[in-house]
This record gives structure tokens, C-alpha cells and sequence, in this order.
């Protein structure tokens, strides 16, 4: 599994939002600019750098990355994070593909920049198209000033893809996932279902290592930033019974012992909702340097947040926010009279039958947590990290719930039936909003080639999870792993299985 990747793959997966939208890239023919795929590879700077760094993938040699990095890549790029971190982002990769045949260069209309490359490679674990994106430098000696690595669209040259039934999208999916689990690259469970009708579910790996308790379908996962949809409902659900408004400032229910007074008067609650505030994340350097236990209730995280301040004008542009959502499970305390816990139990997760998923508190017994791993390179073979000291001790209104698949299948079944929120709000919850194209009220909305999606995702070292609801075509899927980004090769897998349909 992937782990420390700031350096190379910051732009692709800087979010757990981002890491859902990757999903869809299969899906998102109607969204994306055109194309086409040119088997001859230009000579051109970029399309060198591209195609040494596959080879560098594909052969494995921490001696020849290091020296590949020190000399061709920019000290900007290079500097942003230790070499260390730039190896184990190299090893990921080589881990989650074991290596990748290049297929074609892709030309876009209108074109990029000369300076840009864009080489389509078949990733020979997973068999899924992925691109490598890179950028260099204008001048010689063109050095690497950006690279990313995420999920392509199926090349223009090959010929259209058999559509598939149900029943064979659940074997296909069935033998992918038998694949992963028996070279451990994925741990963890998966649920899809058509008009509410489960037609397939899977649960493989290790949910405890320390006492190789396996994975069960009841199994409860860490969902990361998944849960910001719960709060996003408690949200809806006020403002529907007249308690808030959307347009409210923040200040209405937030005093300045949260945010100084200017930011309280500003920002309003539908910006927090869509990410439109300007507020950052409260995971910064006093949370690393703090004992969890000091964070266990919403207003816990107050000495986390006092000193922020906003990165744009509120309203002006999207940027992801963890503050964001921590500060509405305040506002849905203030606004309902109760604790966020409390409300959440009582109002979203009890009505929708989700029995199995809560914040659990850690450093109490709580039966069936799956612990949640990361994959080192030791000196003697690999090691496998818990995150049990980096993560929260109990999650909240930005995340670190735990659920399971089915209990998820609950959550959309409540909603679609409008037993959480009016129809009405789920429309308004699930529509692009300004500067938000692709995020409504805490969910991601898209439009895939079978009709309107909604849903989001969640990552941390050792948690992984993926939840989309098809509106139009009446799919769900949800994947939950305890590896760091196992999710996301087996939600890439559904995606593309789903769009041949």
C-alpha cells in the first residue's frame, strides 16, 4: 500500500473527495475533454521523462530512483517532501501495478501545453488503463516540475468493450478481487447492489493482525472522511425543520472562542458545506503534537481551530476543509440542543437501521473494529503499521466513523426513500453549487455516462472507503478496507464493470 505520498501523488489524491472523483474516471467519458491515442511516442521532453520513470517503476531500483530524483527532478518538487517519502511512493506504485506496459501517448483537443505529457499504461496487476502525468520544465535540461499517476479513460484505439449482465459483473468483480487478496493488496469488504437488491458482496483479508481475526462482512471499518455525509444529513434535516438556514453566518451559532469574530461574520453554513469557506484542516502541527485523548467531543478540537484564518475569500473558490465539517457537528449542537453523538444516533443512523455504525470511542471495547494497516519496506521484508496512534481516538463530524458495507446500503436506502430529508433537500444537497462543480451539500455529485452520481470517499494511513449511489440507473457500491488506499483499485474495478453494463 501506498504510504507518505506527499511528493508524487499529492495532486491526484491530496483528498478523500479526489480519491472518489479517481474512481469515476471511467465513467466520466461525457466530462472530460476529447481525445485520442497515439501508439509512436513522440520525442519530445516530457514523453522522455514519462517514460523513464515507468522504466524506473517497473525495474524496482532504489539506487537509480534516488539518483533519477536528485538530478531530474525540479529542488521545489524534489524538496517538498524527504527522499525517504519519494522511495516508498516509488515502491507503492511498483506494489499496487507490479509494473505497467505503455500503451500510447493521448493528445488532447484542445492541446496541452508542449511541456506536458500524457502516457496511457496498462497496469499489469489490475489490468486497468492508468495515466502517467507529467510536466517539466521549459528549458533544458527539463527537469520533472510535477507527476501524478491516476486512472484513464479506455484508449481510443481499442475496440468497444463487451456489455455485461449483472451476474457477470459479479464474477468479473469476483475473480479481481480473489486476484488482489492473494498478492494482499486488498483487505476488506464490498457490497453492489441495483434497486436496492444486493447482487454481490465480498469480504477477504485480515481485520486484526495481531490476532489474524479475518474480515467478515460485518465487520466494522474506519470510513475517514465518508462520515461527512452523516453530518451533512443532520444539517439538512435542521434546516428542513426550520432550526437553521444555509445562508446563515456561522456566527449565529459559534462563538469566538471557535473563530475570531471577522470569520464568524463571514462565512456561512452552505460554504462549510461545500467546501467554499476558505477554513483548512485542523489535523496541523498542535494536533501532531497533542495527545489524542485530549480529543474525544466536538468542542474538544477548539484549541485545533481558534487560530486559523481563510486562505481566500469565502465563496470565491473550492478547497477541501476538514475544519469545514468539524465546525458543523458544532452547529448541529447548537442548532438541535444536542450532543453531535447523540443526534447522529438518534436522527440519521438509528431511522436508517445502520445498527452497526457509530464514532466509537477507541480506548473502550468495541466488538468487531477492523485495525486499520499501512505496508513498509523493512530490512527483513515487509511491515505492516497500524495507524492506531495516528489517527483520531474518536471520530466526528469530518470523520473516522466506522460502518460496514451493508450498513451503507442502509444509509442509501434511507435516503433514496426520504426518510432522512425531504426529496426536495436531497435534490437541493445534490446539486453543483457556485465554485463547486463537483460537490453539493457533503456529497460528490457527477454525471457518468448512466445518469447522476452522488457519493464520497475516505482515506488515512490504513483506511480506505468508497460509497456511490447511481440515482438514475439504481446502483450502489460501497468498498471499505483497512489498508491505506485499498479501496480505491476495487471501486476503479466496479466503475469500469458498471459502464459496460
Amino acid at each position: 500500500m501506498r504510504i507518505a505520498q506527499p511528493s508524487l501523488v499529492a495532486c491526484a489524491f491530496t483528498t478523500a473527495f479526489m480519491l472518489l472523483g479517481a474512481a469515476l474516471a471511467p465513467l466520466a467519458a461525457q466530462q472530460a475533454p476529447a481525445f485520442k491515442d497515439e501508439s509512436k511516442i513522440p520525442d519530445t521532453p516530457a514523453c522522455k521523462r514519462a517514460l523513464e520513470v515507468v522504466d524506473l517503476i517497473n525495474k524496482g531500483d532504489h539506487e537509480k530512483v534516488r539518483a533519477y530524483i536528485l538530478e531530474y527532478f525540479m529542488p521545489e518538487y524534489r524538496d517538498m517532501a524527504p527522499m525517504e517519502e519519494h522511495l516508498q511512493v516509488f515502491d507503492g506504485i511498483r506494489e499496487e501495478s507490479e509494473g505497467y506496459d505503455v500503451h500510447s501517448v493521448r493528445v488532447y483537443d484542445p492541446p496541452r501545453p508542449a511541456t506536458n505529457a500524457t502516457i496511457i499504461l496498462r497496469n499489469h496487476l489490475t489490468d486497468s488503463w492508468e495515466a502517467i502525468v507529467l510536466d517539466v520544465e521549459e528549458a533544458a535540461p527539463y527537469r520533472i516540475a510535477s507527476l501524478r499517476f491516476a486512472p484513464a479513460r479506455t484508449p481510443s484505439d481499442m475496440p468497444p468493450e463487451k456489455k455485461l449482465t449483472d451476474a457477470e459483473i459479479a464474477k468479473q468483480l469476483d475473480a479481481y478481487i480473489d486476484k488482489l487478496a492473494a498478492k494482499d493488496r486488498f483487505s476488506g469488504t464490498a457490497l453492489l447492489a441495483k434497486d436496492g437488491k444486493v447482487f454481490y458482496t465480498k469480504a477477504v483479508g485480515i481485520a486484526n493482525r495481531d490476532f489474524m481475526a479475518p474480515n467478515k462482512l460485518d465487520t466494522k471499518f474506519n470510513t475517514g472522511s465518508m462520515f461527512k455525509m452523516l453530518t451533512a444529513v443532520a444539517v439538512a434535516q435542521l434546516a428542513d425543520a426550520g432550526k437553521l438556514s444555509f445562508d446563515d453566518k456561522i456566527g449565529k451559532y459559534l462563538g469566538a472562542d471557535w473563530l475570531v469574530q471577522p470569520i464568524l461574520d463571514t462565512v456561512t453554513i452552505e460554504q462549510l458545506l461545500t467546501h467554499t469557506s476558505g477554513l483548512g484542516s485542523y489535523f496541523n502541527e498542535t494536533y501532531d503534537r497533542s495527545s489524542r485523548l485530549l480529543f474525544r467531543k466536538v468542542e474538544d478540537y477548539k484549541p485545533l481551530v481558534i487560530g486559523d484564518t481563510l486562505a481566500f475569500e469565502p465563496g470565491s473558490r473550492w478547497q477541501y476543509s476538514n475544519t469545514g465539517f468539524l465546525l458543523l457537528g458544532a452547529i448541529v449542537e447548537k442548532a438541535s440542543g444536542e450532543d453531535y453523538f447523540d443526534y447522529v444516533r438518534a436522527h440519521v443512523t438509528g431511522p436508517a437501521g445502520m445498527k452497526n455504525t457509530d464514532c466509537y470511542e477507541l480506548d473502550l471495547v468495541n466488538p468487531n473494529l477492523a485495525v486499520g494497516y499501512d505496508k513498509e519496506r523493512g530490512p527483513n521484508g515487509t511491515i505492516y503499521r497500524n495507524n492506531i496512534f495516528q489517527h483520531v481516538l474518536r471520530g466526528g463530524p469530518a470523520g473516522g466513523g466506522y460502518t460496514t458495507v451493508e450498513d451503507m446500503l442502509a444509509f442509501d436506502a434511507a435516503l433514496r426513500s426520504g426518510k432522512l430529508v425531504s426529496k426536495e433537500m436531497l435534490e437541493k444537497m445534490w446539486s453543483p453549487k457556485n465554485n463547486s462543480p463537483t460537490y453539493g451539500y457533503g456529497f460528490g455529485v457527477y454525471n457518468s455516462p448512466i445518469g447522476r452520481a452522488v457519493g464520497h470517499a475516505g482515506g488515512f494511513a490504513g483506511i480506505s472507503a468508497e460509497f456511490m449511489m447511481f440515482l438514475d440507473a439504481g446502483y450502489t457500491w460501497c468498498v471499505l478496507s483497512n489498508y491505506g488506499n485499498g479501496a480505491s483499485p476495487v471501486s476503479n474495478k466496479v466503475s469500469n464493470l458498471i459502464g459496460r453494463r
